[in-house]
């Protein structure tokens, strides 16, 4: 399974990357599809080493487009249909088999940046139209992301941007900051100015300089105002709309601010602008900020590849960002194939014990599958795994996600994944291996461990293939010794091949990617 790496070459950034041709192995293809995709298989292992990183990326980029399928409003019984379960179900199905495997990822990433959820937002059909917003600009340009974001129904509730009407002083209303603060907070800006390399501005004093003051939250709530809900078929417009989640907010300029406001960087929206004006100005103000390209920038690598990126390699990812003004495939690229990221793939590489990131459950579950082999149905039920590991799919607790970019382990290092990770859910996480192997995941989901057995007749031999499917080619001599030893206490090769799994994936070299 082994051809030419071939020239990675990335052109028209703020700098190129230059590998030599070299043979792509078992080690670095998988280390990329688990950076890229739901998980590797020995197909998508094999496919990538034919076609070589550039050709692989391309050929994503044109990949069939995954669905979620359109739930209807109401129940049989006339009432709100808030059953999100065959949207839960067709994700999964879709990680698992899906072509479109890097466009799904990022999708999913951008959906756990910019979050809507169950808990406010309670309709199952607001959630595969939100979903497609991430879906349809994964390889597009953040600008595009931000707008269509900004006027989905679905934000529009869950942070109170629809009917967000202009201030009445002389009945003491104001327009609402919820959307206005967390665009900046959580989906573009942060709360520190940032340098290109992600470390904060600071100031003659040595402290942080804010993004924003809450004058700006003020003004930025202003811009904002008059965006409704679309208008339902058959209804009649209105100033303000009920809640109709297909299709896309409109400006209702009557209750739009149309006042100067002045916002971050001491940007001044001219007064006399309609809610359109408005909007296009504040996209084009965040675009220009220095410190959004370095931010989003530096949530992607968490994502993607290491939760603990070097300022080196957030800043030539944040380069390619502002250089490109937002192109996601641009910076998709230069995540994938930066030096940092790349650096472990030569079987001698040494072992970075601050590199990598934990698989959050939606990752570990999709993984699981696709490596034992799994058909997954349209109801399948993997989410009840996902939400008992603490990632319930579309329900987040809050706007913070399921977990924080910022958070750390004990040790300090970053490792967002880990606020959801505990004794409990690592028992869980067993629970669900031991489920997959010795039992099943639910009735519809089929796993198939044949390919593993074929090679149970010599323990060794076992072994590699499981590193190579699951641990990038890259087993320990200590995990090894301890898979062998339980292989080795049974006495069938199915026995053999599940025994050698479990410990596998139960161990910290699976469930952490490096």
């Amino acid at each position: 399974m082994k051809t030419l790496f071939g020239l990675i070459l990335i052109s028209g950034f703020a700098f190129s990357q230059t590998t030599e041709p070299s043979v792509m192995g078992d080690r670095a293809a998988s280390r990329f599809l688990d950076q890229a995709t739901w998980g590797p298989t020995p197909a998508s292992i094999a496919s990538l080493e034919q076609m070589g990183v550039a050709d692989w990326l391309n050929a994503q980029y044109s990949a069939p487009l995954s669905d979620l399928p359109d739930q209807p409003i109401l129940t049989s019984a006339g009432k709100s249909n808030n059953n999100l379960a065959p949207v839960q179900a067709a994700f999964f199905q879709n990680a698992v088999t899906g072509q479109d495997q890097l466009r799904q990822r990022v999708a999913f990433i951008l959906s756990q940046i910019w979050v809507v959820s169950q808990v406010s937002v309670h309709p199952a059909y607001a959630f595969p139209s939100y979903w497609r917003i991430f879906r349809d600009n994964a390889f597009g340009n953040y600008r595009d992301i931000i707008k269509a974001v900004t006027l989905s129904p679905a934000m529009g509730t869950y942070l109170n941007m629809a009917n967000n009407n202009k201030g009445n002083a002389a009945k003491g209303t104001a327009a609402n900051e919820n959307y206005a603060r967390e665009l900046m907070q959580l989906f573009t800006l942060g709360l520190t100015e940032l340098n290109p390399d992600g470390t904060p501005v600071l100031d003659a004093n040595k402290n942080p300089v804010p993004t924003y003051h809450q004058s700006v939250v003020t003004n930025m709530a202003k811009v904002l105002t008059g965006w409704t809900y679309p208008t339902a078929p058959g209804a009649t417009a209105k100033t303000n709309n009920p809640a109709y989640y297909f299709g896309q907010m409109f400006a209702a300029e009557a209750e739009h601010d149309t006042s100067a406001k002045t916002i971050f960087n001491n940007v001044v929206v001219p007064a006399g602008q309609t809610a359109e004006q408005d909007l296009e100005t504040l996209l084009d103000a965040l675009m220009q900020q220095p410190t959004m390209a370095p931010f989003v920038g530096k949530q992607l690598i968490e994502h993607m590849v290491t939760s603990n990126p070097s300022a080196a390699y957030v800043e030539r990812v944040a380069q390619v960002f502002s250089n490109t003004k937002g192109d996601m495939k641009s910076v998709i690229a230069a995540i994938l194939t930066d030096p940092e990221a790349r650096a472990g793939d030569d079987p001698s590489a040494p072992l970075n014990p601050t590199f990598g990131h934990l698989r959050e459950p939606v990752l570990f579950l999709a993984n699981l599958v696709r490596g034992l082999n799994g058909t997954v149905t349209a109801t399948n039920s993997l989410n009840s795994y996902a939400n008992e590991l603490g990632e319930d799919l579309f329900n987040a607790p809050s706007v913070f996600s399921y977990f924080s970019p910022l958070n750390r382990t004990q040790g300090g290092l970053l490792g967002p994944e880990f606020q959801i990770y505990s004794t409990q859910t690592a028992s869980d996480r067993a629970n669900v291996i031991s489920a997959a192997l010795y039992g099943s995941l639910d009735k519809t989901t089929k796993l198939d461990l044949s390919p593993f057995i074929a090679w149970a007749g010599h323990v060794d031999n076992l072994l590699d293939y499981i590193s190579d499917v699951f641990l990038h080619a890259a087993m320990s001599s200590n995990l090894s010794q301890a898979a062998a030893d339980a292989a080795n206490a049974t006495a069938t090769p199915t026995a053999k091949a599940q025994a050698a799994l479990y410990i596998a994936l139960t161990s910290s070299e699976y469930q952490v990617v490096q």
